[in-house]
């Protein structure tokens, strides 16, 4: 169950953090994977962890806010791997700055990237999808697209996060007929490039009060997630919304 043995997976914001371990994920399952990011030596070195599992990795470097690099990656992935089965939208990022002090430009560009990437990276490679009748789409949202955070002024992450998690329902709504299933994966507090160790030691007394296994999440522990919602098995579940945030949201 869960062999991704012959799909072709991409993943975006690949070259670091939890983009890199998605990727991962889905390869030791017998994925094959192209890996989207902007810096094409991080992703270089991300690819070769991934061929070390004995499955092919496609490196491909496309900024996601840039729909003529997103078209060429589609062409690039599809020419050289033969198609797409899997998308996982991870590219992403935010800041912490309150909404009255908020620049007009970041929050349009947390926008863009968070929100706008996404789609934009759903539509051109949902479109092999769609042409072939087969497709698993995980948009990765947050904890903080379901609700507030107090501790930490995150406005423009937040909302994008939420506009992920309705978008995702409106995917799968339009292509639930279509054999491409659109789902969303919403982590809890993971440590990553953006989450190093001194933001997850300055966080850790929050997540730790406020998560019902008063801990943040550990490396490995959002695969068995992604792998469910990529996997052939999961042909009935679409427009889900996936939590893994050790209890976070159940307090």
């Amino acid at each position: 169950m869960f062999d991704l043995t012959g799909n072709v997976a991409v993943v975006t914001g690949a070259s670091a953090g939890l983009g890199r371990q998605f990727a991962l994920a889905l390869a030791r399952q017998g994925a094959d994977v192209a890996i989207l990011a902007r810096r094409k030596e991080k992703l270089e070195a991300v690819a070769k962890e991934i061929e070390a599992l004995g499955v092919t990795c496609l490196p491909v470097a496309c900024d996601v806010t840039d729909t003529e690099q997103i078209k060429g990656a589609v062409e690039k992935v599809v020419s050289e791997l033969g198609t797409v089965d899997i998308l996982v939208n991870n590219a992403g990022g935010g800041s912490c700055i309150p909404l009255e002090e908020l620049p007009d430009e970041e929050w349009r560009k947390v926008l863009t990237l968070d929100l706008d990437g996404a789609f934009y990276c759903m539509k051109y490679f949902g479109r092999v999808m769609l042409e072939k009748g087969y497709g698993r789409v995980i948009n990765i949202a947050s904890i903080l697209g379901k609700g507030g955070l107090k501790e930490l002024p995150v406005i423009a992450y937040a909302s994008a996060k939420g506009g992920i998690i309705n978008m995702t329902r409106q995917a799968a709504t339009e292509w639930a007929e279509k054999g491409v299933t659109v789902n969303a994966l919403c982590p809890g507090f993971f440590a990553s490039e953006a989450n190093g160790p001194e933001a997850m030691q300055s966080m850790n007394d929050f997540i730790v009060t406020r998560t019902a296994m008063s801990r943040p999440g550990r490396d490995g522990e959002l695969d068995s997630s992604v792998v469910f919602l990529a996997a052939k098995e999961s042909t009935y579940v679409t427009g889900a919304i996936l939590t893994c945030d050790g209890g976070w949201t159940a307090i």
